[in-house]
């Protein structure tokens, strides 16, 4: 690419000095007139961040205070001047941008919030940056990288490219000027007779298929090792740059240049590779490769086998090429080789990214992407070691009953149910900060039948999952199959109030905690509750006035409980009472005591009502004593019901109270479950937060003082040990000393939360500030079990990329982004005898915009090649 200076006539054209670009253009009070009316008005911040980047801001401590703003408003936080401090402390900018004060100062210097955004200032901030500061800073890199040019020219034409593209970029655009577009190229595709419209993968039955490889396209070639993947994206170059003379790139983080040629002259020239390598080629091989040499030299097909690529370096070639060679097709090979140079939780996370960034490289330069990826190890465990869509994941896959945590309602849903309904719902998820967040679940699906295991943890959740799912571990991502007994892995210790809360009358919610702790509502019974004082009797009475209805106890011997019926009216013969009626509506007419569950309306409710809700539950089956013996505190909820104890369990997390769970067998009955509260800090939140009604609240009362004085406590709210090994590093960097932090035997056994709170004051690390202050609660694996083989499924969560489900955080899909998955399966390949040797499979398991099939074609391995079956 070369770059021009048109000169006025007279003007000196020796190359300017090292001081060019030192002053750049820039407008400091445009700048600061944006953000202080982004700090001010939330519709300001959506005008403006249209139009500008944090690059187009001159100062860095404007780029950082633009940076945070755009994160709280991203994750649905307001963004002022409080929270966007709070935000810029976190990250250790706070004291960079001048403290708290100076974003009163960008507040003060805005007339009205308006000027951020389609008035004067926001385009005096981009023009300085985009027609001035920018390709200033490209041509300053590239002056600076003189003797190795190669990488500071790649960032610098990637950044003018990005200037260019903001030109040229489009918003979105009406209907009906897009309708005559999208006729012409159906009328196109009509009167070619349905031939490929994309590129041509070379393959006849897979183009009849997909139509060809069509831009915008993220299509993902998987298999195991030595099946043939690298050979099949090198066949769509073919088709692509040698047959019909289109521009190709292959980005290979696997092969050299002079492998990826010798593999494509074989193919061309149909040369057996392994003579080519070992110098055995014959008279007539050279004259078959001198016959080809000149079609294959006039290719417009381009090889970069650069090591360490990262996406960023992707992007920019692959723009530059757009530019210079109207580039149509680009192949990465493979997925999992790239890098990131960024730091993530784990490489499961890291891939995915990856995968987002391609299909948006896709839609960014109109070409298909053909990602290669490599399989786990699931077809080899098969009897005909064909691959499934499954196996593509590195997540894993879930049971249908598994229950997944809402971010909208609160309220927990089964996988199953999503599949049924086609609902992708909001869900809670855990952020690089450990903290909770609502993210969108975008796609849900079957994965299949596979080996499922059951794994619980010393709290008492449980879970059913693939060998391959991966759960938090402190130290990144791990699947199910590499956990073992003593590992501790993430689940939540706190959930945020539901998106959309909705209040209930609190006399609905009192009389719904009782009839859920103590009431009979079975079908021709009548409706009762079973006091056990009568203050909770009281409640029940006052509630149910409340709601038109009454509890009353008949005038006679056998009555000894009242029972709930419509107040003042007489209803006809048949007819269902409103009582029964509203029972139904919430799903507990007819439910026995151990199916009773807690209703989606009580999720939700905002936090004061779950508490209010919990209060009246827990007088109603719960307990509160002081054990003198052991001088501690117990505080249990017990129930036959296994969900209404998972609900209950959802519930206190509302009100950052983490419970453990105990299962109590029963001969000729139904198993009965224990909900504790361990812990004086938990039990004291419980006791001054929730409390209980009645008699027990006595005994609440007298906990309480026995709580403000010295009680055992168990160290169950612990972080995970491998935490001592980066305190001590970080300790040993900073060549600090502190008696607290260097006990021998400290190191031996799990912290407390609070000894890495301490740590983190000290020696300021981020892993450790997130660690002490996060959602996180790190719980012990205490058995792993292996259920059999059950029909299972996966989701997408976008952004976090993982949900909460049963209680526990979990990873989720990575093939999402995917619009066409090719899995390649060779018989041969796994039994040299088979008789299909010599053939392939392309399974097209993902298919988006048409049907899916398995393409048989014939497989030449020798030559470095596939080829269509005679038909």
């Amino acid at each position: 690419m070369a770059v021009v200076d048109d000169l006025a006539p007279g003007m000196d054209s020796s190359p300017p000095s090292e001081d060019y670009g030192r002053q750049p253009p820039q407008d400091l009070a445009a700048e600061q007139s944006v953000l202080g009316g982004m700090l001010l008005s939330k519709d300001a911040i959506a005008d403006v961040l249209e139009r500008l980047r944090p690059g187009d801001f001159y100062r860095p401590a404007h780029q950082n205070v633009y940076d945070a703003i755009l994160d709280l408003y991203g994750r649905g936080e307001p963004a002022d001047a409080v929270t966007v401090a709070a935000e810029l402390d976190r990250r250790r900018l706070l004291r960079r941008i001048g403290g708290a004060p100076y974003l009163h100062t960008l507040i003060s210097t805005v007339p009205t919030a308006a000027n951020a955004g389609t008035t004067r200032a926001s385009p005096r901030v981009a023009r300085p940056a985009g027609r001035g500061r920018n390709p200033g800073g490209a041509v300053r890199l590239c002056r600076r990288r003189r003797r190795g040019c190669g990488r500071g020219g790649d960032r610098a034409q990637a950044e003018i490219y990005d200037v260019a593209d903001r030109r040229l970029s489009e918003d979105f655009v009406a209907l009906e000027d897009l309708l005559q577009p999208t006729m012409d190229e159906i009328d196109a595709i009509a009167s070619s007779g349905g031939l490929a419209r994309g590129v041509a993968t070379g393959f006849t039955e897979l183009d009849e298929v997909t139509n060809g490889l069509h831009p915008g396209q993220m299509v993902i070639v998987a298999a195991r090792p030595g099946v043939g993947k690298s050979t099949l994206g090198l066949d769509f170059m073919r088709s692509c740059s040698i047959r019909h003379r289109m521009a190709s790139v292959i980005f290979s983080l696997e092969m050299s240049k002079s492998e990826i040629v010798m593999r494509l002259l074989s193919a061309e020239a149909k040369i057996k590779l392994s003579d080519m390598r070992s110098g055995r080629m014959s008279d007539d091989d050279w004259t078959r490769l001198a016959r080809r040499m000149s079609e294959i030299s006039e290719a417009p097909l381009f090889i970069d086998d650069s090591p360490n690529l990262t996406m960023m370096e992707i992007r920019a070639k692959a723009r530059r090429l757009r530019q210079k060679a109207n580039l149509k097709l680009i192949v990465v090979d493979y997925l999992q080789l790239m890098t990131s140079g960024k730091k993530y939780e784990s490489r499961q996370v890291e891939v995915s990214e990856f995968s987002r960034h391609l299909k948006l490289l896709a839609k960014e330069l109109e070409v298909p992407v053909v990602a290669i990826s490599q399989l786990n190890r699931g077809p080899e465990q098969r009897t005909d070691k064909k691959p499934m869509l499954a196996d593509l994941r590195e997540s894993g896959c879930l049971t249908a009953s598994t229950r997944i945590l809402r971010a909208d309602t609160g309220a927990e849903v089964a996988f199953g149910e999503l599949m049924r309904s086609g609902e992708r719902p909001m869900v809670w998820s855990l952020d690089e900060r450990l903290r909770m967040v609502a993210r969108p679940m975008i796609n849900v699906f079957p994965s299949g039948r596979k080996e499922v295991f059951r794994l619980r943890l010393a709290s008492g959740r449980e879970v059913e999952a693939t060998g391959s799912h991966p759960f938090m571990k402190f130290e990144g991502w791990t699947p199910l199959a590499q956990l073992k007994v003593g590992d501790r892995i993430a689940a939540p210790r706190r959930v945020p109030e539901p998106i959309d809360t909705q209040r209930m009358p609190e006399s609905e919610l009192i009389s719904l905690a009782r009839m859920i702790g103590d009431g009979s509502c079975l079908k021709n019974q009548p409706i009762r509750y079973e006091p056990v004082d009568e203050a909770n009797l009281a409640a029940v009475t006052v509630s149910a006035a409340h709601s038109d209805r009454a509890a009353i106890r008949d005038d006679y011997l056998a009555a000894r409980v009242p029972s709930l019926r419509p107040a003042r009216q007489r209803l006809p013969r048949g007819r269902c009472t409103p009582i029964a009626a509203w029972l139904a509506g919430l799903g507990l007419f007819t439910k026995r005591s151990h199916e009773k569950c807690v209703p989606e309306a009580v999720f939700r409710a905002p936090n004061d009502q779950v508490a209010l809700f919990l209060r009246h539950l827990w007088s109603a089956g719960g307990s509160v004593r002081w054990d003198p013996t052991n001088g501690q505190g117990r505080v249990y909820y017990g129930s036959t019901s296994r969900r209404l104890i998972d609900d209950v369990a959802q519930l206190l997390l509302r009100v950052g109270i983490f419970s453990w769970i105990t299962h109590a067998p029963k001969l000729g009955g139904h198993d009965s479950w224990r909900l504790h509260i361990h812990g004086a800090k938990d039990q004291v939140r419980f006791l001054r937060h929730v409390g209980v009604h009645g008699a027990e609240a006595v005994a609440a009362q007298e906990m309480l003082r026995q709580l403000k004085g010295p009680v055992r406590n168990p160290n169950l709210d612990s972080a995970p040990k491998k935490v001592w090994a980066q305190v001590r590093n970080r300790l040993s960097a900073k060549q600090m000393m502190d008696i607290q932090l260097h006990e021998p035997t400290m190191w031996k056994h799990s912290p407390s939360r609070s000894r890495p709170h301490r740590a983190e004051a000290r020696i300021e690390d981020r892993a450790i500030h997130e660690l002490a202050r996060g959602d996180a609660y790190w719980d012990t694996v205490v058995e792993i079990t292996s259920i059999g083989d059950q029909h299972v499924f996966d989701g997408t969560v976008s952004g976090t990329h993982n949900f909460v489900a049963n209680g526990i955080s979990l990873h989720n899909s990575l093939e999402q982004d995917a619009d066409v998955v090719i899995l390649l399966h060779r018989p041969d390949a796994f039994d040299r005898d088979d008789p299909r040797g010599g053939e392939a499979d392309f399974i097209l398991a993902k298919h988006r915009n048409g049907p899916t099939k398995t393409v048989t074609v014939a497989h030449q391995l020798h030559l470095s090649r596939f080829a269509n079956m005679a038909r």
